[in-house]
């Protein structure tokens, strides 16, 4: 670190009022653009620096790294002892880190279905970036992954009879994020019908935060007056090409924390947490929150039995309370496993299965299980 970055870091830090521009310049003998560099230098590097056009700037917080010792150590408080984390200041993807360590280790599990000597290593294991160079989303797109902005993690799990319905490990992910959100950032949540509200308010702004689901693997924050996009989430699968059986999922999500300049028509659309909440969030207990309530959730679907469809039950339902598009007249775009064109249809209900049920102009129902779903500008109001 430069020594006007420095200086202008042990000022601030030793204020605890706004420090104006001139008056840093003046006591590190720099000329006020040298200010603003260092200041925007110190963004750079994590530091979290308040400005006011009146007052200057004000230290707020320091650097949030990411630790893999810290997230391991708060996901064993959770009670999961056999998760491991590989933890990564930058790398290009976290799903495509997990996919090339799983190249390596041939198949996760032996004929008697127990994990393999390689299946050990990286069933439950969590990769977690603190930016991504390379970051995807579905279909191909790229997610932006800026550095000291947002947290970027992928967990792999490998069910004993291999991967039946990806989409509903999906919608599993995207309650755990929401449930997460909510604990961390004090939002907390009543239903009501087939919504969610807010049973206290926010302390930004006094407006009541909801965490909701946009199909399959979008979180939304909405304020009443603006919804934004805070995480996505991406599963892929590994396949055993002697079984032909897909054997583990790879379960991508990434989270935006910070305020951060989203290139292009992203700007509107995506948000941070910390622009809904004043709550200081550390990227390492979300990651490891949301990874332990992932892991509890897959767990508890193994033994398929009562208390197993039970946990999948109280999911869904969930997952329905939280849905951004129940109700909704949406745009259906086909993908993987539809064919023709786009349509429009009104969403009706999520299934069991995590279906996309929606009623057609002709009346006709269609339970999706995969597809892209495009709601109106207005919508996002």
């Amino acid at each position: 670190m430069s020594d006007t970055k420095s200086r202008i870091l042990e000022i601030l830090k030793n204020s605890e009022e706004f420090v104006s521009g001139e008056v840093l310049a003046e006591k590190c003998g720099v000329s006020r653009m040298a200010v603003n560099k260092a200041v925007a230098s110190l963004r750079d590097s994590g530091y979290e620096i308040g400005a006011s056009t009146k007052k200057g700037y004000v230290f707020v917080s320091p650097p949030d790294p990411i630790s893999a010792e810290k997230i391991l150590n708060i996901i064993k408080e959770y009670g999961i002892e056999d998760a491991k984390v590989l933890a990564f200041d930058s790398i290009d993807s976290t799903n495509a880190e997990a996919k090339r360590r799983i190249s390596e280790i041939g198949s996760f599990r032996d004929v008697g279905g127990e994990l393999t000597e390689g299946g050990r290593t990286l069933h439950k294991a969590l990769f977690v970036s603190g930016e991504q160079t390379a970051g995807r989303g579905r279909m191909g797109r790229s997610f932006a992954s800026p550095p000291n902005s947002g947290v970027y993690f992928t967990f792999v799990y490998t069910p004993k009879g291999g991967v039946e319905n990806p989409a509903f490990l999906t919608a599993g992910a995207a309650v755990a994020v929401c449930e997460a959100i909510d604990e961390i950032c004090g939002f907390s949540q009543t239903s009501v019908g087939n919504s969610v509200e807010n049973s206290v308010e926010n302390s930004v702004g006094g407006k009541k935060i909801r965490s909701q689901i946009k199909w399959v693997n979008d979180v939304f924050l909405t304020d009443g007056e603006k919804s934004k996009k805070v995480c996505g989430i991406l599963t892929e699968g590994t396949a055993n090409f002697e079984t032909g059986r897909v054997e583990a999922a790879v379960v991508g999500i990434g989270i935006n924390v910070r305020r951060s300049n989203f290139p292009g028509a992203l700007s509107k659309v995506a948000g941070s947490l910390d622009e809904f909440s004043e709550k200081r969030v550390s990227r390492c207990e979300l990651a490891a929150r949301v990874a332990s309530k992932i892991a509890k959730f897959y767990d508890s679907l193994e033994n398929r039995d009562e208390n197993s469809q039970e946990s999948a039950r109280k999911m869904i339902r969930e997952y329905r309370k939280r849905s951004l598009l129940i109700g909704k007249t949406v745009t259906v775009n086909p993908t993987a496993g539809l064919s023709g064109k786009s349509f429009r249809a009104t969403v009706e209900d999520i299934s069991e299965d995590a279906e996309l049920v929606v009623k057609c102009e002709d009346g006709g129902k269609k339970f999706l299980k995969s597809g892209e779903v495009s709601l109106g500008s207005g919508d996002f109001v």
